[in-house]
């Protein structure tokens, strides 16, 4: 069981050099270590608590050579995304530095108790694809930590077909001159299916529904024609609402 715990640390802790959606100038990581944490309701407090104990430990003590991003998704769900290079870098442990300041102890017991808020939890690689994802000039997502994740699920034999139909969406927003962008992730090692997850950010709730609504008057109506292409191939869709949170985010100066 140690080494369990040992493991699942390695997988969160590997987080973040770079915000999981970076501003069109930044370089953009295109492998990335999924971990998810399906808080309870009721234990959502006592994990954010927690979460930020972690984060003012790794402030207090200047712990370097880690940090990490924390998403909150609004169905409990707590998600850290860390970019990788290759699957060797998982058998680092970058929480030793933190382990030697704090003690193994101290460290354990705040995992212990974040343990304690869920039932399970899961890991899986996915990877950027600059290739199909639309990032206009003049267009960031610098302090827009509000996200909607629309996730197209397909079968491996439309692999082909469904890649086709995003380089197709994002060939219209180009010829239409579309402002506002959006980043495209494709499932990896641990996803049970193959999907596309596309990654719309905005300042607010109401404003992703603003771009959007600008967005469909700029494409017009022949665009469904575009869309459904790619529709038609998914054997089911998501839609996700979730935001970065700075406030359980670590970053070392």
């Amino acid at each position: 069981m140690k080494n369990l715990k040992t493991g699942l640390l390695i997988l969160l802790m590997t987080v973040f050099a770079v915000n999981f959606s970076n501003s069109q100038e930044e370089e953009q990581p295109t492998m990335f270590v999924v971990h998810t944490d399906n808080v309870k309701f009721e234990m959502m407090p006592k994990y954010e608590e927690l979460a930020l104990k972690l984060k003012k430990s790794c402030d207090e003590n200047k712990i370097e050579g880690m940090s990490w991003t924390t998403i909150s998704v609004e169905d409990g769900r707590y998600v850290y995304v860390s970019p990788i290079k290759n699957m060797a870098e998982l058998d680092t442990n970058p929480m030793e530095g933190l382990a030697k300041k704090i003690g193994e102890e101290e460290m354990g017991k705040m995992f212990e108790g974040m343990d304690e808020c869920y039932d399970s939890h899961s890991n899986e690689i996915i990877h950027f694809i600059p290739e199909l994802s639309y990032m206009p000039e003049g267009y960031s997502t610098k302090d827009k930590n509000e996200r909607e994740y629309h996730f197209l699920y397909y079968a491996p034999k439309n692999a082909k077909a469904m890649n086709e139909g995003m380089a197709k969406i994002k060939e219209m927003f180009e010829t239409k001159g579309v402002k506002n962008g959006y980043e495209v992730y494709h499932s990896g090692f641990g996803s049970e299916e193959s999907y596309y997850m596309v990654s719309v950010a905005g300042e607010s709730e109401l404003a992703i529904a603003q771009d959007g609504e600008d967005d469909d008057e700029l494409l017009g109506d022949e665009s469904q024609a575009t869309f459904w292409e790619v529709i038609k191939l998914a054997t089911k869709y998501n839609e996700v609402e979730a935001k970065i949170r700075p406030d359980l985010s670590y970053y070392p100066e």
